[in-house]
C-alpha cells in the first residue's frame, strides 16, 4: 500500500515536470522530502498529522486514539473527513485543543482550496497554525463551521444531486446538463463528468449523509441511487438539446442560490 501511494506521487510529479510546473531537480527534491512507512511511531515528533481514511468513524477514531497516545504534546491532529463531525472525532482524543479538520479537495496536488474546520474545543493557536500551514503548502484556506458538509460539499453536492433529478424527470440528458452547467458556471467539467472523475459512490454517500442531517432536499435522488447500485459511471454520450437550456440553467442556479443563502443563515461560512 505504501509503495502504491509512492507510485501515485511519482506519477503526479512526472506529469508536473512534463507540464513544466516543476523542473526534474525540483521533483527529486520533493520526493526526497517524503518518507513512506507503516510504523505509527514515525510520526511521534510531527507538527501536524493528517488522517485521510475513507469515511468510517470507527476506523478513524481507532487511529486517533493510537496517535493521541504516540504523538508528542505539541502535535496537532487533523482529519480530512468531508462528512463526519470534527467535534465528534475530537472526542476520541485528550488533546481537543489541538484537533481540527483540514478538508482537501480533488485532486489535492492541484486543487488549491482547503477548508479549515475547528472543533468546539479547538484553540485559536491551533487555527492560526493551520492557516500558516495552508500558506506554506500553497493552499487557499477558508475557515468554516463544523456543520454537515461544511461549506463546499454542502454547496456542491446538492448541485450534483439536482442534475440527477433533472435527468430523472426526463427534462434533459447528461450531455445537455453538462454543457449548460459548464457554460453557466464557467467551469471545465459538468456535474456528470465530475461524478465520473471523482466516483459516483462519493456523490451518493455524500447525499445520503447530508440527507440524514439536513432533510429531503439533500437526500439522494432515485436516479443517483440507481446509478450507484449499478456500479457504473454515467453515460455521457448524447446530443445536446439547446431547447432544454433555460430550464436546466434555472434548476441548477436555483439549487445553489438556495443552499448559499442557508450557509450564510446558519453561520457556516
Amino acid at each position: 500500500l505504501v509503495e502504491s501511494g509512492m507510485g501515485k506521487i511519482r506519477k503526479t510529479l512526472a506529469e508536473a515536470a512534463e507540464r513544466k510546473i516543476f523542473t526534474p531537480e525540483q521533483t527529486k527534491g520533493i520526493l526526497n522530502n517524503i518518507r513512506g512507512t507503516t510504523d505509527l511511531e514515525a510520526v511521534r515528533d510531527a507538527d501536524i498529522v493528517i488522517e485521510v481514511i475513507f469515511e468510517d468513524l470507527a476506523i478513524k477514531s481507532a487511529l486517533f486514539k493510537k496517535l493521541d497516545a504516540i504523538c508528542g504534546e505539541r502535535t496537532v491532529l487533523a482529519s480530512n473527513t468531508s462528512s463526519l463531525s470534527i467535534t465528534e472525532l475530537s472526542s476520541f482524543v485528550k488533546r481537543r485543543d489541538r484537533f481540527l479538520g483540514l478538508h482537501f479537495f480533488y485532486h489535492p496536488a492541484k486543487n488549491k482550496l482547503l477548508e479549515i474546520v475547528p472543533a468546539e474545543g479547538t484553540s485559536g493557536a491551533t487555527v492560526s497554525l493551520a492557516l500558516a500551514f495552508s500558506k506554506l503548502i500553497g493552499k487557499t484556506a477558508i475557515r468554516v463551521k463544523d456543520a454537515p458538509g461544511f461549506a463546499v460539499n454542502r454547496f456542491f453536492v446538492p448541485w450534483l444531486n439536482e442534475a440527477t433529478r433533472i435527468l430523472e424527470e426526463g427534462a434533459a440528458n447528461p450531455a445537455t446538463i453538462d454543457s449548460v452547467a459548464k457554460n453557466v458556471f464557467g467551469i471545465g467539467m459538468g456535474p456528470f463528468e465530475l461524478m465520473n472523475a471523482t466516483g459516483v459512490p462519493i456523490a451518493y454517500h455524500s447525499t445520503v449523509s447530508l440527507g440524514k442531517e439536513l432533510g429531503p432536499f439533500y437526500a439522494p435522488s432515485a436516479r443517483l441511487k440507481q446509478q450507484f447500485e449499478k456500479g457504473a459511471p454515467w453515460e455521457l454520450e448524447g446530443k445536446v438539446d439547446p431547447g432544454a437550456g433555460t430550464a436546466v440553467e434555472e434548476r441548477l442556479l436555483g439549487a445553489v442560490f438556495a443552499v448559499a443563502c442557508r450557509l450564510v443563515e446558519d453561520g457556516v461560512a
